[in-house]
């Protein structure tokens, strides 16, 4: 069994994309942990019972295993969900050229740039109107499930509000695959977070009121793209005289981009944060479920 499991991983690993194009999935998880415990007392009850809490945070790195499974939806594949390459659509910066309806989007640079450039705005739009939804079913009491579901789309939203946080999310240049630094993706937003997570300073949630989420994930992946370029300087400096990506290499990237990545983190908790009370809000501040008793399981029939 075991060697068989190591050939269906091998072929998983051999069929996902080149880069994940996401903070990795244990910072996903670990960053929608410190999200859930920020989260206004009135909103807490749906995640008070620790599996429900569990199940929000193991299911935050769902959309990177649609994306190695090549699901798609009506905007087209998972893969382009997850950036907005804003710098790739020939729009000076602050990129207010940029369409922000998706149509005009989509007319005015065409699908197959719009699919290479991304669709995080309205991917994230698309779910927020599901999670508003989810509120509301708990709300009025009478959907099935609608606390399980409202849960689930709390992890999906979650990863995707994270994705508009990091800065190579933002950038045509998202892997220094342009600057003869390739790898630098996975380095930043992976390894760099793990080897340092008990000394990074991540500060407390800021709720922060979001009148319309589209604007919110574009402001994001536009504050996003203007932090690419210090992350690059940084990991130029810190391969200087080296040939490996060492403990050295590390430190030496972790000096150059701390103030950057503890603030991308920050701010990723308190956009996850912002964005649920922003969803309940919009669904009518209703009361949570104060348990997580179920009925029984459906049983599906062919």
């Amino acid at each position: 069994m075991r060697v068989f499991a190591a050939g269906i991983l091998s072929l998983i690993v051999l069929a996902a994309p080149d880069v994940a194009r996401a903070w990795g999935m244990d910072v996903h998880r670990w960053l929608t942990r410190r999200a859930l415990e920020q989260l206004p007392a009135e909103i807490q009850p749906l995640f008070a019972v620790q599996k429900d809490r569990d199940f929000v945070v193991e299911h935050a790195a769902d959309p990177d295993l649609w994306r190695t499974v090549d699901l798609r939806g009506q905007l087209g594949p998972e893969d382009p969900n997850h950036f907005l390459d804003i710098d790739d659509l020939g729009e000076p910066a602050p990129f207010t050229g940029v369409p922000r309806d998706w149509d005009a989007y989509l007319a005015r640079y065409g699908q197959e740039k719009v699919t290479r450039a991304g669709r995080l705005p309205w991917r994230t739009e698309e779910i927020y109107k599901k999670l508003v939804t989810g509120f509301r079913d708990i709300g009025r009491g009478t959907a099935p499930y609608a606390a399980e579901n409202t849960r689930y789309l709390t992890a999906v939203i979650s990863h995707y509000i994270e994705d508009g946080h990091q800065p190579l999310h933002a950038a045509a240049n998202y892997d220094g695959q342009l600057t003869n630094q390739r790898g630098i993706h996975s380095r930043f937003e992976t390894e760099l977070v793990l080897r340092n997570l008990s000394s990074l300073s991540v500060g407390p949630a800021v709720i922060k009121p979001i009148p319309d989420i589209r604007t919110f994930m574009f402001e994001t992946v536009i504050e996003s793209q203007g932090l690419v370029a210090g992350i690059l300087e940084a990991d130029r400096k810190a391969i200087v005289g080296r040939e490996l990506y060492d403990e050295g290499y590390y430190a030496a990237l972790l000096a150059g981009a701390r103030p950057t990545l503890e603030k991308r983190l920050t701010d990723s908790v308190s956009g996850v944060v912002s964005v649920i009370v922003a969803a309940w809000t919009e669904a009518g501040k209703p009361a949570m479920p104060v348990n997580s008793a179920r009925p029984p399981a459906r049983i599906i029939r062919h």
